[in-house]
């Protein structure tokens, strides 16, 4: 396993990352083994308009908590996570498109905020931040900040652990899809707050 630690001034993205390119001039280091792995793993996931997969997800923030079947499916610029089981309000579905996410109870009741994020937060109760965790659950760090503040990777260049955005996400197994090696079990936890997730099935992977 390889640890990478990221300076707050480097790159943008996670692929600029990788080749350590930082504000401040200075020689390039070569990349590891697991480093290089992980950066054409980048490259062919990102490029999947369309996955998904069905499993279990609980959520324990220390007083109250719960667990339910989740099924999350994401095509272009959609997506759409639908749940059922207890924790919070039941069943529900969540989906979201550049325009607005909007959130579907059972009784047939709506809500539409501007941005995923949000409207999790607000009538879910969840901390966990849907459009981080739409890269975690396949096994990348989140290209909306400047980066992880701790990335360790596998032989492989699977990540084993991915710190970012205050959040500690640990990877303790993971299954073949499509010639993939894909996240089955992840662990994310910040604070009193723990989210697990327990994929039983990938599907999708339209280029």
């Amino acid at each position: 396993m390889i640890a990478i630690r990221w300076a707050p001034v480097c790159g943008v993205v996670v692929s600029v990352l990788l080749l350590a390119a930082c504000a401040a001039p200075g020689p390039v280091r070569n990349l590891t083994a697991p480093e290089q792995a992980y950066a054409k793993r980048l490259d062919r996931l990102q490029g999947a308009q369309t996955w998904g997969f069905v499993g279990r997800l609980g959520l324990d923030d220390g007083q109250d908590g719960g667990s339910g079947r989740l099924d999350w499916r994401s095509d272009m610029d959609s997506v759409t996570l639908e749940f059922r089981g207890a924790l919070g309000q039941g069943a529900w579905q969540l989906a979201a498109d550049p325009a607005q996410a909007r959130l579907t109870r059972t009784d047939g009741s709506i809500t539409v905020a501007p941005h995923i994020d949000l409207l999790a937060y607000q009538e879910l109760g969840w901390v966990l931040p849907v459009s981080a965790l739409s890269w975690w659950v396949r096994g990348m760090a989140w290209p909306g900040t400047q980066g992880p503040d701790a990335l360790q990777l596998n032989e492989d260049g699977t990540p084993a652990v991915i710190e970012q955005l205050g959040w500690h996400v640990t990877y303790s197994r993971y299954m073949d899809y499509a010639g993939e090696q894909m996240p089955s079990r992840l662990l994310a936890r910040q604070g009193d707050t723990q989210v697990k997730l327990a994929v039983s099935r990938w599907h999708g992977w339209a280029q």
